[in-house]
């Protein structure tokens, strides 16, 4: 960080060294590979997709986990005619990985089969899914809900909603959920904010959108969002989903709603010592946000 530089420079920066790394893209790659050729050993398999933060273009390096959704026929999900339990899908698809990967770690992750893979930290969360229908010519499907019941999801239908308020916003929405998610990561534990739920909060309001808005002023208008809503679940923009959570407890809401008025407070300094051409000052308030680590 250049502590006399305009604070978007150091953002572009920062947004730079964060994206996620040609070695790892081709690993995560290889392992949703070796995966679809072992479920579809074991499993009636209609497809296999990556999905997420990859898929959207906003995952960063280091953090941001491998989502693969695996289609699975709908044999699979009946016992005579009976429907069975998402838990009974989700037990038997992590039962299967860990016979093929024994020296690996699977385990349950709410509604995926969670496989690490050696020293890279990562891991692939291999969602199972049954379609569903189609909504406005796009597939919905159904996946586990952590519960034992079934959620509503189309990743195509969400990922061309991102790519819309992408363009929309200048083509700077993808760089502002990547420092978001930085912003998550950037201390010893992670903050509990689900990185669907930032993308998909991102789409619902205009951060994004405005002539001659910076990284900066993005940034400090979604934290605004968050402490106006309290952190409080977001309805799906694209009407599939119902009501997206940021987490899973009131702990960890407690827990996001501080450091949402932390972030709101510095970002909001840093961007009024920025008009003032303090960029020192601006961008000491901006580290602060980054907990530092900018």
């Amino acid at each position: 960080m250049r502590s006399q530089a305009p604070p978007q420079l150091n953002l572009i920066a920062l947004a730079s060294r964060i994206q996620p790394q040609d070695a790892g893209l081709r690993a995560a790659r290889s392992h949703r590979m070796s995966v679809r050729t072992r479920l579809t050993k074991s499993f009636a398999v209609a497809n296999a997709l990556a999905i997420g933060s990859h898929a959207r273009e906003t995952a960063v390096h280091r953090f941001s986990d491998l989502d693969f959704m695996v289609v699975l026929r709908k044999e699979e999900f009946y016992h005579g005619d009976r429907m069975v339990s998402s838990d009974t899908v989700l037990n038997r698809v992590i039962d299967d990985l860990r016979e093929r990967y024994p020296s690996s770690t699977v385990k349950r992750d709410i509604l995926a089969a969670s496989l690490g893979f050696g020293s890279s930290g990562q891991s692939l969360d291999v969602v199972p899914a049954k379609f569903h229908e189609f909504v406005g010519g796009r597939p919905v499907y159904l996946i586990p809900d952590g519960d034992g019941g079934w959620l509503r999801t189309s990743p195509a239908t969400h990922d061309r909603q991102f790519q819309v308020q992408q363009t929309r916003s200048g083509n700077k929405l993808r760089k502002v959920s990547q420092l978001l998610k930085w912003w998550k990561h950037a201390r010893e534990n992670p903050l509990p904010i689900r990185s669907f739920y930032i993308d998909m909060l991102l789409c619902s309001g205009d951060v994004g959108v405005g002539v001659g808005k910076t990284y900066g002023t993005c940034l400090k208008d979604f934290f605004e969002l968050l402490v106006a809503t309290e952190c409080r679940p977001v309805l799906d923009p694209c009407g599939i989903a119902g009501r997206i959570s940021a987490n899973d407890s009131q702990a960890q809401h407690d827990t996001l709603n501080r450091a949402a008025v932390y972030a709101h407070q510095h970002a909001h300094a840093a961007i009024a010592a920025e008009q003032r051409r303090d960029f020192p000052e601006a961008n000491r308030q901006w580290s602060l946000v980054f907990n530092e680590a900018y």
